[in-house]
């Protein structure tokens, strides 16, 4: 225990202070009752987290200029706590690199990126930082996949061996019988009580309904808390932090977007489910 506390408490303060800039709910209130993009991009030039990637770009003005600088910020965080851990703690924080670098959100990753992780993660040899990333990308995958499989049933009513075609072939906590279970359920109702009957509702506080990307996020929120009370000192708060930012960047990205087309204050907050 005091091995793992030394190793990591550098990584994690420095991680927590990235953290403590984290913008508040408060922020985004603020946020959604703004007129203009301008406006919003005059909030974050005086944000701590934002200010500074500011810096020798006065020009930026427009929703598409101020995104890309968002995102730069999460790739700017990442490279610091690259450069700061030793080499097991890169090894690690490269399995997330994708994630990082990735615009387009985690729906969009290719497949074979969690397989490759999948595969890695048994070349660890300390179990705790197995169990670690096992949680981490397990839990991830697991939860693609149930929300690829709502998804292409509910709204595109695609067949079993369609849908597929499209999931990560990796289980953690979902046995395969319950994949087919889920890939075979013929209405949401029946979907929702094969879920229910997993080892992410049993014991626990069930969902009342699956709800896509809302879901998703309550699932890896909570195995994150978890994680983290569990190992502090660990690599678990380093990725409970990237996951955070993640957030972060898709709900300004998602207010920006609603800003730029008027919506009302009570519409974007819905769009970046505050009201979740």
């Amino acid at each position: 225990m005091a091995g793992g506390l030394l190793q990591y408490s550098g990584l994690v303060t420095k991680t927590r202070a990235m953290k403590s800039r984290l913008l508040k709910r408060e922020d985004f209130e603020r946020i959604t009752e703004f007129q203009t993009v301008q406006e919003t991009i005059g909030f974050l030039r005086e944000q701590e987290s934002y200010g500074r990637i500011y810096g020798g770009h006065e020009e930026i003005q427009h929703r598409g200029q101020v995104e890309a600088l968002i995102h730069h910020s999460i790739e700017e965080d990442y490279q610091k706590l690259y450069q700061f851990g030793n080499g097991k703690q890169r090894k690690a924080l490269k399995l997330y690199e994708e994630q990082i670098q990735s615009k387009e959100g985690i729906s969009k990753i290719d497949a074979s990126y969690f397989v490759h992780v999948w595969k890695e993660i048994k070349s660890f040899s300390e179990k705790q930082m197995q169990q670690v990333l096992m949680e981490v990308f397990g839990t991830q995958i697991d939860w693609l996949n149930i929300m690829w499989i709502y998804r292409a049933k509910q709204f595109f009513h695609e067949k079993p061996q369609e849908i597929e075609k499209i999931l990560i072939p990796v289980h953690y906590k979902l046995k395969k019988e319950e994949y087919q279970q889920l890939l075979e359920a013929d209405h949401a109702e029946d979907f929702q009580r094969i879920l229910g009957n997993t080892s992410y509702f049993k014991g626990r506080e069930a969902l009342v309904k699956i709800q896509d990307e809302i879901s998703y996020h309550y699932v890896m929120g909570k195995m994150y808390q978890r994680l983290c009370q569990k190992y502090p000192s660990s690599m678990a708060p380093i990725f409970y932090y990237f996951y955070q930012k993640e957030q972060e960047i898709e709900h300004l990205t998602a207010a920006l977007e609603g800003i730029r087309y008027q919506l009302p204050a009570k519409d974007i907050r819905e769009l970046i489910l505050m009201d979740a």
